[in-house]
């Protein structure tokens, strides 16, 4: 790419080693070595915060967290397409396992989210859900409606959602004025997307943050189907509870107004989850996947499976 050696901290780009492609759901994740220094070369196939510069947003808020301690370095991005198809990011490689459901683990994630929603965004641009439970629920209501639109669609999944909007709609009205767009939240706390490093718990895959209400990110962390996506095991309600109760001493808000928001969001969230998951596998029944993801996306065929079950929806009914 012509870069200068100096812009990623190196002497002189002479010895360049590929070590492993890392596929996402939205990226190809090359994890490269240049004279000893490590990063990750992201080739931005899809952009699942639906921006059209999702590359160059992603560049700005990891700029600005870079001091914080929470997300990995970025060093360049490419949105011109001279050289390559897709946009490109150059960031910080991360050394270090996924989270697991370690006791010490899980109280680390309060501490680091009480961290991330602590952080004022200032002038930085970023999107804003200013109504955040009823966007919430157009969230979910967009994705049924997409899933509904789909040839492969499942009507039991299509049966059970609807219920589940129709349960959650009276509260949409009653319960919003507890809820504020006063956060930065990371929006997609999947267990595979914190990693422990020897410097703390760290953050990747900044694709789509914004500013929202704290509740999100703490419903996005305890959703069923989004944990299920990384673990066979989830949470149980002590270990939720708990995690709630740290939060809320480290932050300092009322414990049980954090409880409540969390019920109400959590249901959403999760709905969203499942059907991201049933929309992909539509996407493989129907051969609409993109062909540099199609591999990536096969191999996590019984991924997307286990999260869009229509018994998840079930479950969460019941929990209403």
């Amino acid at each position: 790419m012509d870069l200068p050696p100096a812009l990623l901290g190196v002497d002189s780009g002479e010895s360049i080693e590929i070590l492993a492609m890392s596929p996402g759901s939205y990226n190809l994740n090359y994890h490269v070595k240049i004279n000893h220094k490590e990063f990750i070369f992201r080739i931005n196939v899809e952009q699942q915060s639906g921006l059209s510069n999702q590359v160059a947003y992603e560049f700005r808020v990891l700029n600005f967290l870079n001091r914080h301690k929470i997300a990995p370095k970025a060093y360049h991005f490419d949105a011109g397409r001279n050289r390559f198809k897709f946009d490109i990011l150059i960031e910080e490689y991360l050394p270090g396992p996924p989270l697991s459901l370690e006791q010490k683990n899980v109280l680390n994630v309060a501490k680091l989210l009480v961290k991330l929603h602590s952080i004022d965004p200032g002038g930085l641009d970023l999107v804003t859900w200013h109504d955040p439970l009823a966007a919430t629920y157009d969230l979910a209501r967009n994705d049924l409606n997409g899933y509904q639109a789909r040839k492969s669609s499942n009507q039991r999944t299509i049966a059970f959602a609807e219920k589940l909007l129709a349960k959650a709609a009276p509260m949409i009205a009653a319960k919003s004025s507890l809820f504020a767009a006063d956060s930065l939240n990371h929006t997609d706390l999947a267990f595979d997307n914190f990693i422990l490093t020897t410097g703390g718990l760290r953050l990747i895959d900044w694709e789509k943050p914004r500013v929202d209400d704290c509740s999100y990110d703490l419903a996005c962390f305890l959703s069923e189907p989004a944990q299920l996506w990384c673990s066979s095991r989830t949470m149980n309600s002590d270990e939720k509870k708990n995690f709630l109760q740290h939060y809320a001493r480290l932050s300092g808000i009322n414990p049980d107004l954090i409880s409540e928001k969390v019920k109400i969001r959590e249901p959403l969230v999760s709905l969203h989850w499942i059907l991201w998951g049933a929309t992909k596998l539509c996407d493989l029944d129907e051969r609409t996947t993109s062909p540099e993801l199609l591999q990536a996306h096969e191999e996590k065929t019984l991924r997307y499976k286990h999260i869009a079950k229509p018994a998840n929806i079930e479950k969460l009914l019941a929990s209403m």
